[in-house]
C-alpha cells in the first residue's frame, strides 16, 4: 500500500525532504497516481548545483559532449514519465510508491552502516538502549539518491542515456577533492583527461614534477591519492582494477619513480597477497602470520625512504571465505600496522566490482575509516588521452 507523503518526509533530512517535495510536485503536475523513483530522479536532476548532475559529469563513458549526454538523460527521463498512466483528478499529494519507500528505508539502513556515521549511531544506541537508533537516522540527500539508482527502472533510464548507474553511485559517494598539488574542478572519474601533448599545447603541465610521457594514467591517479592527507590508501575498483594494480606495482619494483609525485620518490613496495590468501584459507598458521607482521614492523622501523606500500591484492579474499576468525584477525592486524607506522605505510588492493566491497563493509562497517581507504574506479586498462572525447568536454585543470 502506498505511503503518505507526510510519513515519508519523517525519514529524510530537510534537503532530502525538499527533493521529495519536488518529486511529489512533478507527479502531481503530471496527474500520476503515485510518486516514484523516476519523479525523484527528475526533481533531483533539475536542482541547482545538483549532486546528481555533478556526479554524471564525472561518470561519463561516452564520447559525446556533457551537455548532449545530459540532454539525452533528460529526454530518457521524460519519455519514461510519459509512459506512466495519468489517472488522478483530485488535489491530494500523490502518495509514495512501495518501491520508492523501499529505497528510502534502504538508504536509511545504508547510511546507518556507513563509516562516517556508524560510530555516531552506535553511541546513540548505547545512550538510549530502549529506543532503536534507526528512528533517529535522517536520510541525507546523497544516500537517498544512491538508493534511487538501485531501482531497475532508473538504471534502465541511465543506460539509455549512456551512463552506468554503478559509476554514478561511486561518483556521488566519492566527491572531488582538492590536493595540495592541484585544484581540479569536477574531474571526470572515467572519461580520459587531456594527454600530455594536448595539455602542453594549451600551456598546462601535469602537476607532478618530473613525470615523463608514456606513464599510464591509472598509475598517475594512484600516485595522486598516495600524497593526500587523508583517504590515502587506494582501493582500485573495476574490471581492469587488477591489471592497473599489477602495472603500478611492477613499475615501482622496476624503480620507475616517474609514476609517483616527487615527494614520495623511492617508495618501496611489498606484496603479501599470497601470505594473506594462505592464512585465510588455512594454509598458514597464525604464528607464521604473526612473524610476518613483526618482519613488516622491523622493516618500517629501519625504512629511511618515504615509506612502504603494502599490496594485499584482491579484496575478495577477505569476503569469499568461511574462516571468519582469520579474516577478523587480518583486518585488525592491518589496521594496527597502519596506525603504528607513523604515516610511513600505505595499503593498496583491488576488486573487480563493488559487491565484494559492500559485503566487506557490511561485516566491518568502519573499515573504510580504519584503513583510510580511497575508492578509485578503474574502467580502462590504460586510460590516456581523449578516448574520443572532445577537448571542450574535459574539465580544466588549474595548477
Amino acid at each position: 500500500m502506498p505511503t503518505p507523503v507526510s510519513s515519508a518526509r519523517q525519514y529524510l533530512t530537510d534537503e532530502a525532504a525538499r527533493a521529495l517535495d519536488d518529486a511529489v510536485s512533478v507527479a502531481k503536475r503530471r496527474s500520476h497516481a503515485q510518486t516514484t523513483s523516476l519523479h525523484v530522479l527528475s526533481a533531483v536532476f533539475a536542482l541547482p548545483n545538483s549532486i546528481l548532475r555533478e556526479a554524471c559529469s564525472r561518470a561519463r563513458r561516452s564520447a559525446y559532449l556533457p551537455r548532449l549526454q545530459f540532454r539525452a538523460l533528460e529526454l530518457s527521463v521524460g519519455v519514461s514519465l510519459d509512459r506512466l498512466p495519468s489517472c488522478r483528478e483530485d488535489s491530494d499529494e500523490p502518495p509514495i510508491s512501495n518501491s520508492l519507500m523501499a529505497a528510502i528505508k534502504r538508504s536509511q539502513a545504508n547510511q546507518r552502516r556507513h563509516p562516517e556515521t556508524f560510530h555516531l549511531y552506535q553511541q546513540m544506541n548505547f545512550q538510549n538502549p530502549c529506543q532503536p537508533s534507526i528512528s533517529a537516522v535522517k536520510v541525507e540527500l546523497k544516500h537517498f539518491v544512491v538508493s534511487i539508482l538501485d531501482d531497475p527502472i532508473v538504471s534502465r533510464v541511465f543506460g539509455e542515456a549512456g551512463y552506468w548507474s554503478t559509476d554514478v553511485k561511486l561518483a556521488i559517494l566519492n566527491p572531488p577533492t582538492t590536493s595540495r598539488f592541484s585544484k581540479t574542478l569536477c574531474p571526470p572519474l572515467f572519461s580520459g583527461n587531456f594527454s600530455d601533448l594536448e595539455l602542453n599545447k594549451r600551456g598546462f603541465k601535469f602537476p607532478f614534477p618530473g613525470v615523463v610521457e608514456n606513464v599510464d594514467e591509472n598509475s598517475r591517479r594512484i600516485g595522486e591519492i598516495l600524497v593526500k592527507e587523508s583517504l590515502r590508501n587506494p582501493l582500485l575498483i573495476g574490471v581492469y582494477a587488477t591489471a592497473a594494480l599489477k602495472n603500478f606495482i611492477e613499475s615501482l619494483q622496476r624503480g620507475k619513480n616517474e609514476v609517483l609525485p616527487k615527494e614520495i620518490y623511492g617508495l618501496s613496495v611489498i606484496s603479501i597477497e599470497n601470505e594473506i590468501s594462505e592464512f585465510i584459507n588455512g594454509g598458514l598458521s597464525e604464528d607464521m602470520m604473526r612473524l610476518k607482521f613483526k618482519e613488516l614492523r622491523d622493516m618500517l622501523a629501519k625504512c629511511e625512504g618515504p615509506g612502504i606500500i603494502l599490496n594485499y591484492g584482491d579484496l575478495r579474499v577477505f569476503v569469499d571465505v568461511e574462516s571468519v576468525d582469520a579474516v577478523n584477525y587480518m583486518v585488525l592486524e592491518l589496521k594496527i600496522l597502519l596506525n603504528s607506522s607513523g604515516r610511513k605505510l600505505w595499503l593498496i588492493g583491488a576488486v573487480v566490482d563493488d559487491n565484494s566491497y559492500k559485503k566487506l563493509l557490511a561485516r566491518f562497517p568502519s573499515i573504510q575509516t580504519d584503513w583510510d581507504l580511497h575508492l578509485l574506479p578503474i574502467t580502462s586498462s590504460k586510460p590516456s588521452s581523449f578516448e574520443g572525447v572532445s577537448s571542450k568536454s574535459s574539465c580544466m585543470l588549474m595548477i
